[in-house]
């Protein structure tokens, strides 16, 4: 058996810090990094409040943020566009996830001296001339893209990219590719199968929508089953991949779950770990230990109890305004297609840790 190599334990995310002290969480990150621009006695507070917490950096984020910072071709002052490309026009408030990337967009264009203008591409009365005729006649250089999962939502503006420097944040765009900074969903998968092995955990279900992996250009599966490939067969079991909206959605995974006999649920979505969590129980009438890919706002699992992946959303908010700066910097008037990963901080809960504990044990006494 291969030994995994896992990225330590984070018992308290910089949101949960904010939380706790009543700050925002761009004041707790400079806090950390000793910003002069933060007060003396917040810095002690918050440096306080995150030992006692347990609060440990992720250094691979860290160094990335640093690494780009110093990488900044100076301080610019113009407008930029953030465009909404999903359904809900106020997806950016309350969309499970945007919130975390909106949070970042704005701490970092405050940082670098950008003005934000918000678009809805979705806007019935928007056109694609008239959306290009407003940027023009703002200045506005670069747009910076989210929420894109419906299909179709580029298809009436297409003509009009190449005019702009373009960022896509959390999800690829195709033909034509642009700059995309998202976080790493093959890590994510990957080291939370890894994680939950180390731990003691035998044999992982991974509950994940196959539309959502799709969004994602398939890195959710690709993660999970490299992760399986280091794991002996009898510890495999396949995905669930039936998507949430199917009518047969619930009864099916249920019968999964049956199956499979797992001993730890692996899912995505709010409304299926809230299912897994009041409805689904083992043999002995126990709940199962939960995991979450990606911690977000539509799930009311308890804190207590929740563990999963923090996957960093806000930092690839950060980082999406770093790159639209440097890209609105080069000379070339075409746009640039590379990507920037964001690494996954793994979050345990005590719980998940006794269930591991309670599994080692029941193993022994076989």
């Amino acid at each position: 058996m291969a030994e995994f190599v896992t990225k330590p334990a984070a018992y308290v995310s910089i949101r949960e810090l904010a939380n706790r002290l009543g700050i925002s969480k761009g004041t707790v990150s400079l806090a950390l990094n000793d910003s002069p621009r933060v007060k003396a006695s917040t810095v002690k507070r918050v440096k306080a409040a995150a030992k006692a917490a347990g609060y440990q950096r992720n250094a691979m984020v860290s160094t990335m943020m640093s690494s780009m910072r110093k990488s900044a071709m100076g301080r610019f002052r113009e407008v930029v566009a953030l465009l909404n490309g999903n359904k809900d026009r106020d997806a950016f408030k309350n969309h499970p996830t945007l919130p975390q990337y909106k949070a970042g967009i704005d701490e970092e264009a405050a940082e670098l001296g950008f003005k934000i203008d918000e678009f809805w591409l979705l806007a019935p009365q928007l056109t694609r001339k008239k959306l290009s005729a407003i940027l023009h006649a703002r200045g506005i250089r670069g747009c910076i893209i989210m929420g894109h999962t419906e299909e179709g939502v580029f298809e009436p503006y297409s003509k009009i990219w190449d005019d702009f420097k373009i960022v896509s944040v959390g999800i690829s765009v195709h033909n034509p590719a642009y700059e995309l900074v998202s976080s790493n969903q093959f890590e994510v998968a990957k080291a939370t199968v890894e994680n939950l092995y180390k731990m003691g955990f035998r044999r992982p279900a991974f509950i994940v929508d196959e539309r959502i992996d799709g969004m994602v250009d398939g890195r959710f599966y690709g993660g999970f089953f490299r992760a399986q490939f280091e794991m002996p067969r009898s510890s495999r079991i396949d995905p669930f991949t039936e998507n949430l909206d199917s009518p047969t959605y619930y009864e099916n995974l249920v019968k999964y779950i049956e199956r499979e006999e797992p001993d730890v649920l692996i899912y995505m979505l709010g409304k299926t770990g809230d299912f897994l969590y009041k409805k689904v129980r083992r043999k002995d009438g126990s709940r199962y230990p939960l995991v979450q890919l990606e911690r977000r706002n539509d799930c009311t699992i308890p804190k207590r109890v929740w563990s999963g992946m923090e996957q960093n959303n806000h930092i690839a908010g950060h980082l999406s305004v770093r790159r639209l700066a440097t890209l609105l910097n080069i000379s070339s008037p075409h746009n640039q297609n590379s990507t920037t990963l964001i690494p996954p901080t793994w979050v345990a809960s005590e719980y998940l840790k006794k269930e591991a504990e309670k599994l080692k044990a029941a193993r022994k006494r076989k």
